[in-house]
């Protein structure tokens, strides 16, 4: 087991488990910049759990349907294992691996932000390790078909936490999963976490002119991961109108518009498939059939969430004009101009899991300048105008280059 752990932690962590000394000293640096600023705020301990487990076991469930270490465990399964061995020291390194790299900042951000007893931080990593566990016999459980049993698993936990609100009974409902977790993943099959990765080569000249983007249709489509992504920006669409009722007297519309431009693994195709992307580069004429149609697609999907808030918005303030239209078509193009841009000239390399490519720091790029557009629109409305100018440039020298390739 110990040799089996090894090679999985080295995996994920890396050769010199470089990946987890990153995260420790984000999280130290992230705890004493928000100590020392003096940022003090009263959170419930009912918050603290709630987000320990929920945050926790949804990271771990993005690392388990991942497609990426799947391509480890084939190498591994040729060589003689023990399957209990096995199981319990994947789900140990995973579970690891969500704690130190994703669930560990969002601490150091709680313990410096409030002050805790140390009773209540040892409940908080004890919920984000039984988190991790219960993920991992949920997965299986979802594997074999069961997928009603882990919806009322996390419903049971979510309700101990919420209701009763008491720190015996969180720690009680965690140990009891734990040890069902436990006893459920000592009797399964370390292939019940092994699927068989499709081939994803599909982006090749056919003579079809629309053969790339029903090419990334398709991939949407057919990564589920991907399309609950979009389906929870089109939710969030219909939220924020309303959200937005409260700060009567701003003009907010054009910061709903930038906040949807966050879909990360829509902006990620080429950096998820190292493959897919030599075959681009390689082959002459590729690069500039995709990145014009991968361009067109990501400003469909955009545009899309932003008709949604659009209508939300138009239900609930009124008013709508063809300056909220255009603003809408603005936002969506440009945001889509620049993430083509920055996937093409600066792809994201050396991540583990699909859960570190989408949490990359460069995720956060676009939506930040469309943040600052949206500063500039809702202050100085004439500057759409010059906007629109520069973004038909934009689009200009896009189509340009795109035929020079």
């Amino acid at each position: 087991m110990m040799n089996t752990t090894k090679a999985l932690s080295k995996q994920f962590f890396g050769a010199k488990y470089q990946s987890a000394g990153k995260s420790l000293l984000a999280a130290v640096i992230l705890f004493v910049a928000t100590h020392a600023a003096e940022f003090q705020m009263e959170v419930a301990t009912f918050i603290l759990y709630l987000t320990s487990t929920f945050f926790t076991g949804a990271v771990m469930w993005q690392i388990l349907t991942g497609k990426r270490h799947i391509e480890a465990m084939q190498g591994m399964f040729m060589l003689p294992f023990d399957n209990r061995s096995f199981v319990f020291s994947y789900v140990m390194v995973l579970g690891a691996h969500t704690l130190i790299t994703k669930t560990l900042p969002i601490w150091a951000l709680f313990f410096a932000a409030a002050s805790w007893y140390p009773w209540e931080i040892a409940i908080a990593v004890f919920c984000g390790c039984m988190a991790c566990a219960v993920t991992a016999a949920g997965y299986r459980m979802c594997r074999k078909g069961h997928i009603v049993l882990p919806v009322l698993w996390a419903a049971g936990i979510q309700a101990v936490i919420l209701l009763v609100r008491n720190d015996a009974a969180v720690l009680t409902a965690g140990a009891v999963s734990i040890l069902v977790a436990v006893l459920y993943l000592a009797f399964a099959d370390a292939y019940d976490f092994y699927s068989v990765v499709a081939s994803k080569r599909a982006v090749q000249h056919t003579g079809h002119s629309g053969s790339v983007f029903v090419y990334l249709t398709r991939y949407l489509l057919a990564n589920k991961s991907y399309l609950i992504n979009t389906v929870g920006l089109c939710a969030i669409a219909c939220f924020l109108p309303l959200l937005f009722c409260e700060f009567g007297g701003l003009n907010l519309f054009p910061i709903g518009l930038a906040i949807l431009c966050l879909n990360t693994p829509i902006c990620t195709l080429l950096s998820c498939d190292p493959d897919l992307e030599q075959v681009i580069r390689v082959f002459p004429g590729q690069a500039g059939r995709f990145c014009k149609r991968y361009c067109l697609f990501i400003f469909i999907v955009n545009e899309i969430v932003a008709g949604i808030y659009l209508g939300g918005w138009q239900m609930i303030h009124g008013g709508i004009g063809l300056v909220h239209v255009g603003m809408v078509l603005l936002f969506a193009l440009q945001s889509a101009i620049l993430s083509v841009i920055l996937e093409w000239k600066h792809p994201i390399r050396g991540w583990k899991t699909e859960s570190d490519l989408w949490h990359h720091p460069r995720k956060y790029l676009v939506p930040l300048a469309m943040l600052l557009m949206a500063a500039v629109v809702g202050t100085y409305p004439l500057v759409l105008g010059i906007w629109s100018a520069v973004l038909l440039m934009e689009c200009g020298i896009l189509l340009y280059w795109t035929r020079r390739q």
